[in-house]
Order: structure tokens, then sequence, then C-alpha cells
């Protein structure tokens, strides 16, 4: 009987070795973009990078979903998070962390939405017992000044990129003032709008 070299015999043991124990299972990690209902929606901006760990994955405009180019392996945990958020939004991670296991799948959700800012600006002239009432016509929502008003902001942020516009709604009693707003209207920049300045005067 031929003798089996030392080498191949040991060789031949390491593989019946690891086919009776099995490979270990990996796991991809990634997910999907989402509203804050759930429901799919492709990430609107440039500039996304996600990390796990050290791992980190730029993240295309329009992308619906995501995938990190390493997985990982059963036990090991994970926590996705963002390292970077896109141009002029703002991103949470839902389901980011855990430990992959063999029934487990990996699936994230990224909600990002655009950043949003204030509206208003100062007030000056109102007198006696005038109410002057602004509305935003963009977003609906009002803002009532009196005589004791020195500034005003809308409660209803406005979102990067969308645009406002500011208009006397009211004077109370009627034509008891004449007033003006300044810098009206526009497209909302990545910070508040401070300069929507009201003023009053006598007709």
């Amino acid at each position: 009987m031929k003798a089996i070299p030392v080498r191949t015999a040991a060789a031949a043991a390491l593989l019946l070795a690891l086919s009776a124990c099995g490979g270990k299972a990996s796991f991809d990690v990634g997910g999907v973009f989402v509203n804050s209902q759930g429901v799919s929606q492709p990430l609107a901006n440039s500039g996304l990078v996600l990390k796990n760990g050290s791992d980190t994955l730029p993240v295309a405009v329009g992308s619906t979903s995501f995938k990190f180019n390493n997985s990982i392996s059963y036990g090991t945990a994970y926590e996705i998070s963002v390292q970077t958020p896109p141009n002029h939004m703002n991103c949470t991670v839902a389901n980011g962390s855990g430990s992959a296991g063999h029934t487990q799948t990996i699936t994230a959700s990224v909600i990002c939405s655009q950043n949003t800012y204030k509206i208003g600006g100062t007030v000056s002239g109102i007198t006696g017992d005038t109410v002057v009432t602004l509305i935003n016509g963009s977003l609906g929502g009002s803002v009532t000044l009196n005589k004791d008003s020195t500034s005003y902001a809308f409660a209803a942020e406005v979102a990067d990129g969308q645009a406002y516009g500011v208009t006397v709604a009211q004077v109370e009693p009627a034509g008891a003032l004449k007033c003006v707003v300044a810098n009206p209207s526009g497209v909302m920049s990545n910070a508040p709008r401070t300069d929507i300045n009201v003023t009053c005067s006598a007709p």
C-alpha cells in the first residue's frame, strides 16, 4: 500500500475538519431610505456618507437603498450612523445597531429631511389698539402684531429650498395704519431669515 505524504494527509485532515464545522455565516449590512411615515423616499441631496464602525459608504443622490462594501460575520456587532449629512438635510438612522445572527436580516431605515428655518424680522410703527396680521402664503399660518411688538417669527419653519411670501393680511381697525413688508419673498437658504421687516405709519 502506497504511503500518503505527511503534508497531503495534514491538508486532507484540515479540509475534513472545516467541512464538519461549517463556515461562518456572513451578513450584508444595509438598509433603505424612507420618510417619517416609513414610505420609500429616494435620497434627495448629495453628500451623504454613512458609516458602520470603520467602514464608510458615500451614497448617491436618488438612492432608495444602500449596502456597505464589507459584510460581517455571525455575532459581530454593527452600528450604522451618519458620518456626513447630505447638503441642506438632516438624517437619522432607525434599527441601525445590533448583532448579526443566523436568522437576522440587517435592514436599517435612514430618514432624511430638508433642514428648516424660521422667518421673521423687526416691527415698528404700530400704535394705539391697531392689530396687524401677517401671513406666509407658501405655508399658511399667521402672526398677529400690536403696539408692543418689536419683532416676530412665524411658528411654521420653512424648508431649505422652499419659497416663502409674507404679506399683510389685515389691519384692524381697517385703514388705521399703512404697513409695508421689506424683503417679503424669496427662496429659503441654509439660515434663518430675520430681515423681513414690517414698518407701519399713518395712512
